[in-house]
């Protein structure tokens, strides 16, 4: 497979592009590039009272929110941001671009504008909320990118489009749609789910985005463990598979993290509503089609990295999982040869492989002879193996 091209985020035009179209939404003159005092609070504000709700409980679970046009603009110019470069970064992981897309729960169609960036033909969004479908068209729209949208409560079947798809998405409101105060909240999840993966192609995903907080995380681990005990197979971030080693462990969640491109704009929110993210975190969950195998992989003891570096009295180590389940990685070298050098450089995500290295019990460490190579950095694909030439036998 070859390498996919790595897409520029392109931020320096688009936070210009969603200033207008916040001017725009509440009927306001002023410079298209920045904001006035008194509407940066007011911008700040509506963050704050999103942060709060979203993130730090359940008190707009279940309530359309979007409907305060305050909160709505507020998270054009926030949230947004940081969930297209989630987007982004996680579609990126799909070895190949998706043609046909259905975003669930799009809101102002954040990971719906990440698709149509990939190259997506024909990307669906679909939202309770009509106000916020239409400022995702917008969006689009002076983008350069047509974006098709369909008001649907997400919970009454049938989908609003008919076919197959080659990814369909849902950003940040798997808990919205099933609450865990609602009755069988987890059988109508479970079922939902499994509704979604029989409108996949046969080379399709679904893709699942949560935050990074200890109930979300735990909530996407175990369904992750359903679905595999289920036969469905996992694109990413796994390549163990089986029972998820974080859910026997208490206090251990297991989520991504990944740059941050902060525009001014967005640094300066942060600042004023003492937002302290210096990354991207979330939890997330690619999942193949039912029809489909797990990733052919080219080697039989790969590893993902978990955990940022550890500080112990052995030195600095990470926490892996992978094909062998969860291990962790320290040294003996103090200095690295060309062979084990990235270990010097590894980050939470990559995919590593390891020969020669001195394994004993669930510790794995460095030694001489050691070769270790990231065969997967964030946000790129599995490395697959090229299947075998039948005439090479």
């Amino acid at each position: 497979m070859k390498n996919k091209k790595a897409l520029s985020l392109d931020l320096e035009n688009i936070m210009p592009l969603l200033v207008g179209i916040w001017r725009r939404f509440h009927k306001l003159n002023g410079p298209q590039e920045t904001l006035q005092t008194r509407e940066f609070r007011s911008v700040v504000a509506g963050v704050q009272a999103l942060q709060k709700g979203l993130e730090s409980g359940d008190a707009l679970v279940g309530t359309d929110y979007f409907a305060n046009p305050e909160w709505l603009g507020a998270y054009l110019l926030y949230q947004w941001v940081v969930h297209y470069q989630q987007g982004m970064s996680l579609i990126n992981e799909i070895p190949v671009a998706p043609q046909r897309v259905l975003d669930i729960g799009s809101g102002p169609g954040a990971f719906a504008f990440a698709a149509l960036r990939h190259g997506a033909q024909e990307v669906i969004a679909t939202d309770i909320s009509l106000r916020a479908l239409t400022l995702a068209s917008e969006v689009c729209g002076r983008y350069g990118m047509p974006l098709s949208i369909r008001q649907w409560n997400c919970l009454r079947p049938p989908l609003p489009e008919k076919g197959e798809f080659d990814l369909i998405t849902i950003g940040h409101c798997l808990t919205e749609l099933f609450p865990s105060t609602s009755r069988n909240w987890v059988e109508h999840q479970n079922n939902y789910i499994a509704m979604l993966l029989e409108k996949l192609t046969p080379n399709g995903f679904l893709l699942l985005a949560e935050s990074s907080l200890p109930e979300a995380n735990k909530r996407l681990l175990s369904l992750r463990d359903h679905l595999v005990r289920a036969g469905v197979p996992v694109q990413a971030p796994c390549v163990w598979k089986g029972d998820c080693p974080a859910l026997k462990t208490p206090n251990s969640p297991c989520y991504a993290q990944r740059e941050f491109e902060k525009p001014y704009i967005v640094k300066e929110i942060q600042r004023a509503a003492q937002i302290n993210l210096s990354s991207l975190k979330m939890s997330y969950l690619i999942l193949k089609s039912p029809k489909a195998a797990w990733p052919a992989l080219p080697k039989s003891s790969l590893f993902r990295i978990i955990s940022p570096p550890v500080d112990t009295y052995q030195g600095k180590r990470y926490y892996l999982c992978g094909t062998e389940g969860k291990k962790s990685l320290g040294s003996h070298l103090k200095v690295h040869p060309p062979e084990s050098r990235a270990f010097e450089f590894v980050r939470r995500g990559e995919l590593i492989s390891l020969e020669n290295a001195l394994v004993k019990d669930g510790a794995i460490d460095i030694v001489e002879g050691t070769k270790l190579v990231v065969e997967a950095a964030c946000g790129k694909p599995l490395p697959e193996a090229i299947p075998k030439d039948p005439w090479d036998a």
